[in-house]
């Protein structure tokens, strides 16, 4: 998972930082300091990032020779 995607994802729930923090346990600012690019997270934390995306319906798209990461919305059920 990337910065982008994850501020990208975001975007198409209408979370906020703060909002994606209270749902997750990260702390806001660690967010923020990952979407801008300053910090990494631990795998543990991006993790739970893609499983609250996921369960919200936005799915994580990692980049392979096709194409780069990205976001889309999950197909809705039936």
């Amino acid at each position: 998972m990337t910065g982008k995607q994850c501020r990208a994802a975001r975007a198409m729930l209408q979370w906020s930082r703060e909002d994606l923090g209270e749902r997750t346990g990260i702390h806001y600012i660690t967010l923020c300091n990952f979407e801008l690019g300053h910090c990494t997270l631990k795998r543990a934390n991006a993790q739970l990032l893609r499983l609250t995306f996921e369960a919200a319906g936005v799915l994580l798209i990692d980049g392979d020779s096709s194409g780069g990461p990205g976001v889309c919305l999950a197909k809705p059920p039936g």
